[in-house]
């Protein structure tokens, strides 16, 4: 029974963020939606049925959920089967290694440096600590201390096809990254398949793909913080990817206190930089992925610095506690974000 319900609630998560999420006109009937689950998460395809035979279709959803499947038996830290699960418990040396998780390992410890290590994915022990996803409790400080010290992208060492701890304890996690990564892979193959455009949402990440009739960008709709059943306003991309990180998605309470599950690498403890939610636009899914992670924990000063030295190519929205939103200004020129709420003031 418990199984059904979970089943039940990502299936409706599904439909309902197929409600704020749309590709825009055409109508919707031109598309083909499939759900499935996966890594987690609800997985939605809304793919162009134009021209395109329904066996092909039908092929594209089963082998989109054959990729994610295939992929979380790599990246999963918490699957007994993977190669990061033996990685993490049970080795210190882990030789020709998968290069899915070499490529995945890569890019996340170029993001880890580029933003100051704002994104970390070797926070793996602090994320065990806390436990968000299970409701805690809060760790005691001293636990949280010992965790910090097994961290660190310097402690991992790759050579070729081979991966190193220099610390038995250090565990790593691509929550951050891994979606990211699953949602490039699949659009990269639908892109083969002969199917004219679509779209694919995997939890926060959603990837577009080719050009519509029309010439119109995909419209994503950008979920209220404060409210996730609406929405703040629209955000209009030709192509590329976006992920969506907030502190409303996984989260407990203890003595009143909310706790989310998006944790500051240099404080042990959940980010509080005024930030309810940043969605980032990238062409690269892995990078955006690790990048909404990364600027919700640096603070919107800190990640406007960061987008100003043109480092890393991006572009976000900003939701802030106090209802404010903050637009990076590739956006604005290019007139890319449109507010619909009136709870929330667009900041100059």
């Amino acid at each position: 029974m418990k199984t059904l319900r979970k089943f039940l609630s990502v299936l409706l998560a599904a439909w309902m963020l197929l409600g704020l999420v749309s590709c825009g006109k055409p109508a919707k009937s031109v598309y083909a939606d499939s759900v499935f689950t996966g890594m987690d998460t609800a997985i939605t395809l809304r793919l162009a049925k134009e021209g395109v035979d329904n066996a092909i279709l039908g092929n594209a959803a089963a082998e989109a959920e054959r990729i994610v499947a295939r992929l979380e038996k790599i990246l999963s830290c918490h699957d007994e089967t993977s190669e990061l699960y033996a990685l993490n418990r049970d080795v210190h040396l882990l030789i020709e290694a998968d290069e899915t998780l070499l490529s995945v390992l890569d890019t996340a410890s170029n993001i880890c440096e580029l933003t100051g290590g704002a994104y970390d994915p070797t926070i793996g022990a602090l994320t065990d600590l806390w436990n968000v996803s299970r409701g805690g409790p809060v760790p005691k400080e001293e636990a949280i201390a010992e965790a910090m010290l097994h961290m660190g992208t310097d402690k991992l060492v790759i050579d070729g096809s081979s991966i190193t701890k220099t610390d038995p304890l250090l565990q790593i996690d691509l929550g951050g990254v891994g979606k990211g990564y699953a949602l490039q892979e699949v659009l990269s193959w639908l892109s083969g398949t002969g199917i004219s455009y679509g779209l694919v949402s995997m939890g926060g990440n959603i990837g577009v793909f080719g050009e519509k009739p029309d010439g119109t960008p995909y419209q994503i709709g950008i979920k209220d913080p404060h409210n996730p059943k609406t929405i703040v306003g629209y955000l209009y991309i030709p192509s590329g990817f976006v992920s969506v990180s907030g502190d409303y998605e996984r989260f407990f309470r203890q003595d009143g206190v909310v706790y989310h599950h998006i944790l500051d690498p240099e404080t042990g403890w959940p980010a509080d930089t005024g930030i309810s939610s940043v969605a980032v636009h990238t062409m690269n899914g892995t990078s955006a992925d690790a990048l909404s992670t990364a600027l919700f924990v640096m603070g919107v000063e800190e990640a406007m610095a960061l987008y100003e030295s043109g480092t890393i190519q991006f572009e976000a929205v900003f939701i802030t506690s106090d209802n404010r939103i903050i637009v990076t200004p590739g956006l604005l020129e290019d007139g890319r974000f449109e507010l619909t709420s009136q709870d929330y003031t667009l900041a100059e």
